[in-house]
């Protein structure tokens, strides 16, 4: 594993059924954002399922454009909304 900041979107991982870093790749599948960063050695993980967090803050993959962003998080508990 490698080191992840914290804010970092999550998401289940289909084989194993653990969280691992979103991938961006489908609208709704991210699950949970990352409380404190990690170093990649640990054996657990803090994260929060639910809240509203500002979508600047979010340390999003690079690849993810606009329309992913908005609906990272659709069917869950989390949203975002970008600062005034």
């Amino acid at each position: 594993s490698s080191a992840t900041p914290a804010l970092t979107p999550l998401m289940l991982d289909e084989a194993s059924g653990k969280l691992v870093v979103w991938d961006g790749q489908k609208a709704g599948s991210a699950v949970g954002i990352l409380v404190l960063p990690l170093e990649g050695t640990e054996t657990v993980l803090t994260y929060y399922k639910s809240g509203t967090f500002a979508t600047e803050a979010i340390r999003w993959p690079e690849s993810v454009d606009e329309h992913k962003k908005a609906n990272a998080f659709a069917g869950s508990a989390l949203s975002h909304a970008a600062l005034p």
